[in-house]
């Protein structure tokens, strides 16, 4: 009369998903946009997602698009060459670092956009170092 089913157990894990994070672009002030938790699915997460952030722009083309979601290791330094979360002068971006003989950049991968120079007056922070992204659609049926 009735069918034994064995449930399939989907491990789920609380993070924090910054909606207006980080420009591709000019530049956003991470701590005035909003944010949510979310119940996620861990299979979409790489391991050690501290938290995520929604990229907007298109100045780190092919790489990352608009509307994309940034998984982020926080830690306070990324090594030369890695992507990371920064904030200059308060504005909020994903850039690649460079640090060089001719001082630190924020490199855009889209070629239509200058490097952003740090100057000696300027305040860089690091919020942590992109581990991979996911399109925001991958998320909604996980939360």
């Amino acid at each position: 009369m009735y069918e034994k089913q064995t449930a399939k157990i989907i491990p789920f894990r609380s993070i924090d998903i910054f909606e207006n994070a980080v420009s591709a672009g000019t530049g956003n002030f991470l701590v005035d946009g909003p944010k949510e938790t979310v119940g996620i699915d861990e299979s979409i997460l790489p391991e050690d997602t501290t938290f995520g952030v929604r990229i907007s722009g298109d100045s780190m083309e092919p790489e990352f698009h608009d509307g994309q979601i940034a998984w982020v290791l926080q830690q306070e330094s990324v090594a030369n060459g890695e992507i990371g979360i920064f904030a200059l002068n308060g504005e909020a971006y994903i850039k690649k670092l460079q640090n060089d003989k001719d001082g630190i950049f924020l490199i855009s991968l889209n070629e239509k956009y200058a490097p952003i120079k740090v100057g000696e007056n300027d305040r860089l922070d690091i919020f942590g170092k992109v581990l991979e992204k996911s399109n925001a659609s991958a998320i909604t049926g996980h939360c």
